[in-house]
């Protein structure tokens, strides 16, 4: 036995380093190398920046940084998460990488750069762990043959494709190094590093970490299937596999705790509920995406799984369910769970379970990470084992290249994603392999420099054509609009009194520029995002989806009650009264039209935008009646609502119409048929196809008061183009409930037009459409009463509000635009205060005497002690195997000292 381990280590020592090197540098080059080509910044105007990086990510980031620096206790909670949201649950998704500080490194806009090195550290790191993995003496491996498997790992179809989607590739990278510490926990060794890097796993993205949970479970079971002896052995090692997994799940409790109730209201309300039965495509699918290169833009929001590991693997899978000298039981085993991963990619129940049992929203089967590495164990396993291959069994072994390219290429009218020369490329690779396979015993002192050229030209070649596929936004549109938009920020900072207000603007380059450039408004994205914003937006007449908003259709009165007491405007595309034209300044990406703004106080103008003052904001603590508890949901009639609340919370005795309905716009066509009467509404027909075709509403208006206009939900904003008096005007085009339009202000005598002109289509359906002018004078009474009512914010943090605020008889309820997230705890005048929701999404209470009121508003993440305990509990026991563990190991190695010392005297 001594001498065995004494072997076994001096192997390990003197193993050459070079396989590492090589595993590390080809991934970490690759990425680096392709987007120099690719020009990006600072070589060109290029960015690494593609769908939700550029539109959410990079805005993550720069919180992140914020974060640490300026204002720490926005971890837990963020007044730039939409109107004010949990922040846990989006930095256990987002945000958790230890070696997201290396961004500190990147100033301002120069973030973009930094994320470029966290894409090519991640990958490098995956293939020089799975180096790691497969260099363990006991596989027995050539290094040319570790370092083909592990470059076949950094660079898999997954990480290529999935390189923008940046959290989810450190556990993909952990994983190789969690296996072989499952491993070392089966044989007695280092028994703290599994539960430490389980641990980590699970901080670093839950999500992530719960796939890997998953695989763990059948990775154990191949494992003793190889190496139990007996079913005591196989209790003993579950019985040991289950209380360290306990026990890593325990180190991170700190972060899954808190986690699990911010998921439970945000992101898990989405859970199905019932499963159906079913396959998600014919599963002959999959042939295609063996091919190289087998990906596009479509693929990300539906398509089959990028499971291409390169073709020795494939062949390496094949070769052990043939190889003899495996034993049948771990063949069984292994050919179980290939199977269940097999299924996994189409069958949906198995697909659902992978995910947490939520259909993901855009990259389907983000699991299949684990597909490839499963495919490089079995290669790895079988390497040592292969056969001399006879000429007749290599040329079977061609087989799957031509069943692959064969169909490909019989499929390929219906294959977006694939190419001609991808093909070729795939009938090369596939030819080459078998060729190497089959000299692979032969001694050739080509052999180890062809295999390793090969193998990593393979990926890399698969690497290029998945990339090529995709398109990056320019740094200088990131750039120019975050420093513009930053600049205007910080004007605005340095001069508002107000301890706490929002900002709405009129242009938006993401919904997430919030957490960009550091303020408070009314747009975001996030998967982690709570239902009960997008709702709120639905009902007000705000674009909304699940996990987005967007503040684009604000009114008078949503830009009070939200506290939108300053907007944003884009000084060239968008002044409130002077012409302008839409392409004048594409730099700020104007997506709203507000003329109400000139209700507002003019601030300050910079080069691209002008600041205005809300006079009419109500703060963020008021007094009001208590009628507004008891509102009454006004499905599909946002304006209605609106004037509901008005009313409600003023306790009006008689009801104030804030919104007067403008019965009879004139209707005017070109190039149209009408399928009915001249109505507001209906379906409008193109007569001559190959002339433009649009319809014009338009009216006379009575007064200087702001003009308003619904939208319908079946209305097909992308497809036509907007006009307001002539000019184009931009309105956000997803939204799933009628929207409000601001069509005009201060125009009175003047007559004001909305054309919709039809871009593609032949026939439009004009949706939900109904025009109303806005009571100024009335709005002006009722909110002035509610500024009356207006608390004093007296301190503000984002996890903690004080404030003092009066009630009286008529106005007994104090009212938040603060979201009522699980967390937040109110006392008033030293009390505990229980809570109530206005809108079902805004907190409120109403304290049990009237009169003037100390009020104090603190955020504690649920979850978040509970699991700190835990976490510091499970560190001591941690603390405690690792103790033991180490007295062990030093025993053994003085056992192991003595025994050398013996042997040498022996000679």
């Amino acid at each position: 036995m001594d001498s065995v381990r004494y072997s076994t280590r001096h192997q390990q020592q003197t193993q050459p380093k070079w396989p590492l090197i090589w595993s590390f540098a080809v991934p970490f080059l690759f990425i680096i190398g392709y987007f120099v080509l690719q020009h990006v910044w600072p070589l060109g105007n290029q960015s690494v920046m593609t769908v939700d990086l550029g539109q959410q990510y990079i805005d993550f980031y720069a919180y992140f940084k914020k974060t640490l620096l300026n204002h720490p206790e926005t971890f837990f909670y963020s007044f730039s998460k939409g109107l004010g949201g949990e922040m846990i649950g989006t930095f256990a998704y987002y945000l958790m990488s230890p070696l997201n500080f290396l961004l500190f490194l990147f100033p301002g806009t120069s973030l973009s750069v930094g994320i470029w090195l966290l894409m090519a550290l991640k990958l490098g790191l995956a293939g020089l762990f799975a180096a790691i993995y497969l260099r363990q003496p006991a596989r027995r491996l050539p290094p040319v043959v570790q370092a083909v498997l592990a470059t076949s790992y950094g660079l898999c179809a997954y990480l290529i494709v999935n390189h923008y989607n940046v959290m989810w590739l450190d556990g993909v990278y952990l994983l190789p190094l969690l296996l072989l510490a499952l491993e070392w926990q089966s044989a007695d060794k280092r028994l703290w590093a599994y539960p430490l890097l389980l641990a980590v796993t699970f901080v670093v993205n839950y999500y992530i970490g719960y796939m890997i949970a998953l695989f763990l479970v059948l990775f154990w079971f191949w494992h003793q299937s190889q190496t139990a002896a007996s079913w005591r052995v196989w209790l003993r090692q579950g019985l040991r596999f289950a209380w360290t997994s306990l026990l890593g799940a325990g180190l991170s409790l700190f972060i899954l705790l808190p986690t699990a109730y911010a998921l439970g209201d945000s992101k898990g309300t989405y859970t199905v509920k019932s499963i159906d039965w079913t396959t998600e495509y014919n599963p002959f699918k999959l042939l295609a995406k063996l091919v190289s290169g087998a990906y596009s833009f479509d693929q990300m929001s539906s398509g089959q799984a990028n499971i291409y590991t390169g073709m020795i693997v494939l062949l390496g899978v094949i070769l052990y369910f043939l190889n003899r000298w495996l034993p049948w039981r771990e063949k069984i085993a292994a050919g179980l769970i290939s199977l269940f991963l097999l299924a996994s990619l189409f069958f949906q129940p198995l697909d659902l379970l992978w995910h947490g049992f939520q259909f993901p929203v855009w990259y389907p089967y983000r699991f299949s990470f684990v597909v490839s590495l499963w495919g490089i164990l079995l290669t790895a396993r079988v390497w040592p084992l292969l056969p001399t291959l006879r000429w007749q069994r290599a040329l079977l072994l061609i087989l799957p290249t031509v069943i692959i390219v064969g169909y490909s290429t019989w499929q390929l009218p219906n294959l977006e994603f694939i190419h001609w020369y991808a093909l070729v490329a795939t009938a090369f690779f596939g030819a080459a392999a078998v060729f190497l396979l089959f000299t692979h015993d032969h001694r050739y002192r080509w052999w180890p420099l062809a295999f390793l050229l090969l193998g990593s030209l393979e990926m890399i070649t698969n690497g290029v054509l998945s990339l090529n596929q995709l398109s990056y936004i320019s740094q200088s549109d990131y750039a120019n609009y975050t420093n513009n938009l930053q600049t205007a920020i910080d004007k605005l900072q340095a001069v508002a009194p107000e301890n706490f207000y929002r900002v709405g603007k009129t242009f938006e380059r993401t919904k997430d520029d919030a957490m960009q450039t550091d303020y408070f408004g009314g747009s975001h994205f996030n998967s982690m995002m709570e239902p009960r914003q997008p709702a709120l937006y639905d009902r007000l007449g705000l674009p909304a989806g699940d996990g987005q908003i967007s503040y684009t259709n604000g009114t008078m009165i949503t830009d009070a009650l939200l506290d939108m007491r300053y907007h944003l405007q884009d000084t060239k595309s968008y002044n409130v009264l002077d012409p302008h034209t839409l392409s004048a300044h594409p730099m700020m990406f104007p997506n709203a039209y507000r003329p109400d703004l000139a209700f507002y106080q003019p601030m300050s103008t910079q080069t691209m935008t002008r600041t205005y003052r809300n006079p009419y904001a109500l703060p963020l603590v008021y007094a009001g009646a208590s009628n507004a508890l008891k509102h009454v949901r006004l499905p599909n009639y946002p304006l209605s609502e609106q004037e509901a609340l008005m009313n409600e919370l003023t306790g009006s005795a008689d009801w104030h119409s804030l919104f007067v309905p403008l019965l009879h716009p004139t209707i005017t066509t070109s190039n149209i048929k009408k399928d009915t009467n001249p109505s507001v509404n209906g379906t409008f027909y193109r007569q001559n196809k190959f002339k433009a075709a649009s319809v014009t509403y338009s009216f006379i208006a009575a007064s200087n008061d702001p003009y308003y206009v619904t939208l319908g939900t079946n209305l097909p904003i992308k497809d036509l183009t907007i006009r307001v008096d002539g000019r184009q005007v931009k309105q956000y085009d997803s939204f799933r409930a009628p929207v409000v339009f601001n069509l005009a202000a201060h125009h009175a005598g003047r007559k004001v037009t909305l054309r919709f002109t039809f871009n593609t289509s032949d026939s439009v359906t004009m949706d939900g459409l109904a025009f109303y002018r806005f009571d100024m004078a009335q709005f002006e009474k009722m909110d002035h009463q509610l500024q009356d009512q207006g608390g004093t914010i007296t301190a503000f943090k984002q996890n903690a509000v004080t404030a003092t605020v009066t009630t009286t008889k008529k106005a007994p309820t104090v009212y938040t635009s603060i979201p009522a997230s699980p967390g937040w705890q109110v006392t008033v005048d030293g009390r505990t205060q229980k809570t109530k929701k206005l809108l079902s999404t805004f907190l409120a209470f109403t304290p049990a005497k009237t009169g003037s009121h100390a009020v104090t508003i603190r955020y504690v993440a649920p979850g978040w002690r509970a699991g700190v305990t835990g976490s510091l509990l499970s560190l001591l026991l941690w603390g405690l195997v690792a103790g033991l563990d180490w007295r062990r190991s030093k025993r053994h190695k003085q056992a192991l000292r003595r025994a050398t010392r013996g042997r040498r005297g022996l000679r």
